[in-house]
């Protein structure tokens, strides 16, 4: 039985694309009200490398550079998150050069637009000191360090100040009658109706659009993070072991597992620093692991690449589920054979580098009817 509490639009989901979406929203006069199981950015969206960058993919460049330009605006209104105005930049390690020269080429070709330039190992001490010796490296003019959580915080108060109403602590699910949303069910058995329902659960997706498991599109990689403090040995630039952008699909993560075996998991160095805090990743593991025992790893690892890891003060550990799709590109838009229902999810690690942009791909689908690009498509064929 529905209540008499009604929204014209309930999101499920307190992370960056559901925050986002309800600041966008609200901003346009529409009845949002958001609830979230746990707190504002509780998953990947709080639980990330902390990099806004470019995801390495011309279907998803768009929705990074509109992303980009609306954190600038969100930093323009408000005092607690900011943006630098260029980017930090990105390098990709490498011990063999000849490698890291072809990679030059093969980003040339793929992102020219990101500038890739090959540094030789004495050029990469030369911008980065704390770095192990003899690396060289591709640097990309991408990369933008922001705290882990700093963004999807400020949307959730840019959505309360436009007036968007979040409920905290009540797991939700949509109601589906006569092939039409109703609204939401709540934890404790309340229901709430809805004209509209946008999931934008993560990794839970699935689970809210499908109970029964017939909605595979989205899977998790789980991914262990280390916090340090690394004070001056901090890098300035982004920096990542060179090919970590090929293994965030969910395919490859579990054929990385596999072969692991027993052994140690797989994981590819990366690190990012802001707001004084650096934060180690990076791994993209099929089944949810051990923390501790990741994060003993990536530290362990950690100090090939920056020997000051090593004495570091380690200040969280912190495990998360990202929301993969299996072609590594985000569903946005209506959910075929439901009408109301809509869903946003399916970005990986690319959230906070894109999520922005998709919410407002996602709001104009539910306010305008307007459909999101094929290859976004809630819809499309795989």
């Amino acid at each position: 039985m529905l209540s008499a509490m009604r929204s014209e639009i309930v999101i499920i989901g307190g992370g960056v694309i559901g925050c986002a979406s309800a600041a966008i929203m609200a901003s346009r006069g529409a009845r949002v009200l958001l609830v979230e199981r746990t707190d504002i950015a509780a998953g990947a969206s709080g639980r990330n490398l902390g990099a806004i960058q470019h995801p390495f993919d011309p279907a998803l460049a768009p929705l990074y550079h509109e992303s980009l330009s609306r954190y600038r605006a969100l930093a323009d209104g408000s005092g607690e998150f900011s943006i630098a105005s260029e980017p930090a930049g990105l390098l990709l390690l490498n011990r063999d050069e000849e490698e890291a020269a072809a990679q030059v080429e093969r980003q040339r070709e793929a992102v020219p637009e990101l500038d890739p330039v090959l540094l030789g190992p004495d050029d990469v001490a030369r911008l980065e000191p704390s770095l192990s010796p003899g690396f060289a490296a591709v640097r990309l003019s991408t990369g933008f360090p922001v705290p882990p959580a700093s963004a999807t915080m400020a949307w959730a108060r840019l959505a309360e100040e436009r007036g968007a109403r979040i409920r905290l602590g009540q797991a939700a699910r949509p109601v589906v009658e006569n092939g039409a949303v109703a609204g939401v069910e709540l934890a404790d058995g309340s229901q709430i109706g809805a004209d509209r329902v946008l999931v934008a659960a993560g990794p839970w997706t699935p689970e809210l659009l499908d109970p029964s498991g017939g909605w595979t599109r989205i899977r998790a990689t789980w991914g262990v993070t280390v916090q340090l403090r690394l004070d001056g040995a901090a890098p300035t630039h982004i920096v990542e072991e060179d090919e970590v952008d090929t293994i965030n699909r969910s395919h490859t993560a579990t054929a990385h597992a596999v072969a692991a075996g027993d052994g140690d998991p797989p994981s590819l160095f990366s690190l990012a620093s802001a707001g004084g805090l650096s934060t180690l990743g990076s791994t993209f593991l099929p089944a949810e692991p051990d923390p501790s025992r990741v994060a003993a790893l990536l530290l362990r690892r950690g100090v090939e690449f920056l020997p000051a890891i090593g004495d570091a003060e380690v200040v969280e550990r912190r495990l998360c589920a990202r929301p993969q799709s299996i072609d590594g590109r985000p569903f946005i838009g209506a959910v075929p054979g439901v009408r109301g229902l809509f869903v946003c999810a399916g970005h990986g690690p690319w959230g906070i580098s894109t999520g922005p942009a998709s919410a407002a791909i996602a709001a104009r689908a539910i306010l305008d009817g307007t459909a999101p690009p094929p290859e976004l498509s809630a819809g499309r064929r795989l």
